[in-house]
């Protein structure tokens, strides 16, 4: 039984208001519900969802952090734009991070990871003729992170999980149509043959080409940062 000054204390709910406000904005800002450029006013957005400004601030300061959010001098809060320079960044630290991970997850995975994968990528096959985005993108990720988190690289998988939401609303672009789910489908039949066979180096290449064919899709579609500021 516990004692002392302690004693009292209950562990930290988790789920707080400020998650709950992050978790909220997020959902619209990855929908495009809030398009890139709509400001984030905080008196606006507390009335909206009944809180006070406060988590309303914390909750934009996790966004801002996540990518999805800037920032300005004056602390004017803005939807993160979808620009060329921005996809190009993310997807050159995928590149690096991504397939690192792949490489190590793929020298340690076991055989149970690959039954556990095997069994992910006949759902992803459905989601995909389906074209269910939302459902997709949440297994392509449980799907690769079975993979990663065999290396035990807690740092790193942290990391690649981060900058794989970030870059978000840009695989929506990526999955605009069925041709396009099918190119992504086969990319992860790819991947989990080079699991099955442990070919780390081939488990790279495998990130490395759908990560330089998810940018050549959509690099043209997007506005340039440098053609913005010079407007």
């Amino acid at each position: 039984m516990k004692s002392g000054p302690l004693a009292e204390l209950e562990p930290i709910n988790r789920d707080s208001i400020e998650q709950r406000v992050s978790e909220a904005l997020r959902d619209l800002i990855v929908s495009g519900q809030l398009p890139g450029g709509t400001p984030l006013v905080q008196r606006e957005l507390a009335q909206r969802l009944g809180v006070s400004q406060t988590p309303i601030r914390l909750g934009l300061s996790v966004l801002e952090h996540a990518g999805l959010v800037e920032v300005g001098d004056t602390g004017r809060a803005l939807v993160r734009r979808l620009t060329r320079e921005d996809l190009e960044e993310i997807y050159a630290a995928r590149l690096g991070l991504e397939g690192l991970a792949a490489r190590v997850g793929v020298e340690a995975i076991g055989e149970a990871e690959i039954g556990q994968m095997r069994v992910m990528l006949a759902e992803l096959d459905r989601l995909a003729r389906r074209r269910d985005v939302e459902s997709y993108l949440q297994l392509r990720w449980d799907f690769h992170a079975v993979c990663y988190r065999a290396s035990r690289r807690v740092r790193l998988l942290a990391e690649v999980e981060r900058l794989f939401w970030r870059a978000e609303r840009y695989n929506r672009l990526v999955l605009s149509s069925a041709e396009r789910f099918r190119r992504s489908v086969a990319y992860y039949h790819e991947f989990f043959g080079a699991c099955e066979r442990h070919d780390s180096l081939e488990a790279e290449r495998v990130i490395h080409k759908s990560v330089r064919g998810a940018v050549d899709l959509i690099w043209p579609t997007l506005p340039s940062e440098l053609d913005h500021d010079e407007g």
